[in-house]
């Protein structure tokens, strides 16, 4: 079947309306019919463009499907507004950067870190008069006392966080700091996640030693748990873990704007952590300034890791793992350091 596409004259156009399917000019002489949903589609542009059309449903033994039909006069328009539409919606997959939503950690090296924890709870709390060791030995030995610390004794800065005062102490950390660290994982992976906790406790004692003087004495890895929960908020702005986005373009003044407005609720979310756990119950149990200053230091080095990861990437599979070996293994040192000193 041959279809004409030339303008025909203007008696032909008053006397005789012939319609011509659209479907074959587009698409080739060989195109199978529509389906209803492309019919709709095509008929839709159409009618935005004001081309008058029709829909022909084809029989069985056309093969079905749907034919848009428009007047002969308009097919050279027809064909063009249908052209032009899909060359402008036609998906450019190669300019297409999709979110890797996937967690880059996983869930295991949270619980074997913080199984750890307790574990060495259960072990340090028992007694070994054989061997001389005691409970309250390992905590005059490891807590956070300013005193000490500020005289060189800086292993404390990280054994102090593995210290708890009873059951329910580690087990409140371990339950409340595994989801913080957990949520961190996933968006940076467990070794970057582990490593920037532990800093963030180390720095949140130093500063809470600095900042309260030698008097102040203090246990528990609520200021590691609080970090954790400042490096959540501190990475946000960044889109890290759901697809690296920077800063955005634009002006300086507006990424600070872009910035600021980004990190105001995980800011918001961690202060509002902090006011719910981070104040007592008035009998000094709970150590507010290490809260305050773990959550501070874990928002400097999340969002410093944050600035870093659009930059460079997240760490590797096995640079990450080096990572978790050694943030584990820097409690271990510390207390080594302890011992021998």
């Amino acid at each position: 079947m041959n279809f004409s596409t030339g303008r025909p004259g203007f008696f032909r156009r008053v006397l005789h309306h012939a319609w011509t399917d659209l479907v074959p000019l587009v698409r080739g002489e060989d195109a199978a019919p529509l389906s209803h949903k492309e019919a709709q589609l095509w008929a839709l542009v159409l009618a935005s463009r004001h081309v008058p059309h029709r829909l022909r449903r084809l029989p069985a033994e056309q093969g079905g499907g749907y034919a848009v039909m428009v007047q002969e006069w308009y097919a050279d328009r027809g064909v063009g507004e249908i052209s032009q539409y899909f060359e402008e919606n036609r998906p450019e997959m190669a300019r297409v950067e999709l979110a890797d939503l996937r967690p880059v950690g996983g869930l295991e090296p949270t619980l074997f870190g913080l199984g750890l924890l307790v574990l060495f709870y259960w072990v340090y709390s028992r007694t070994y008069p054989a061997l001389g060791l005691y409970s309250d030995l390992w905590v005059r030995l490891g807590s956070a006392d300013a005193g000490a610390i500020l005289s060189g004794q800086w292993w404390r800065l990280c054994t102090a966080l593995t210290l708890h005062a009873d059951g329910p102490h580690v087990a409140g950390n371990a339950v409340i700091g595994g989801v913080f660290i957990w949520l961190a994982a996933r968006r940076l992976g467990s070794g970057a996640a582990w490593m920037l906790t532990i800093l963030s406790g180390v720095l949140g004692n130093l500063f809470n030693s600095l900042v309260l003087g030698v008097h102040h004495d203090a246990i528990g890895f609520s200021t590691a748990t609080f970090g954790a929960a400042g490096v959540l908020a501190g990475i946000r702005p960044f889109g890290v873990g759901s697809g690296l986005h920077g800063l955005g373009e634009g002006s300086s003044f507006r990424r600070f704007l872009r910035f600021t407005r980004t990190a105001l609720i995980p800011f918001g979310a961690g202060l509002g952590l902090l006011a719910m756990l981070g104040v007592g119950d008035g009998e000094g149990n709970i150590d507010l300034g290490a809260h305050l200053f773990g959550f501070s230091a874990g928002l400097g080095l999340g969002a410093a890791t944050g600035l870093l990861a659009t930059r460079f990437g997240l760490p590797g599979k096995d640079t990450d793992f080096r990572l978790y070996l050694a943030a584990l293994a820097m409690p271990a040192a510390a207390w080594v350091w302890a011992w021998l000193a």
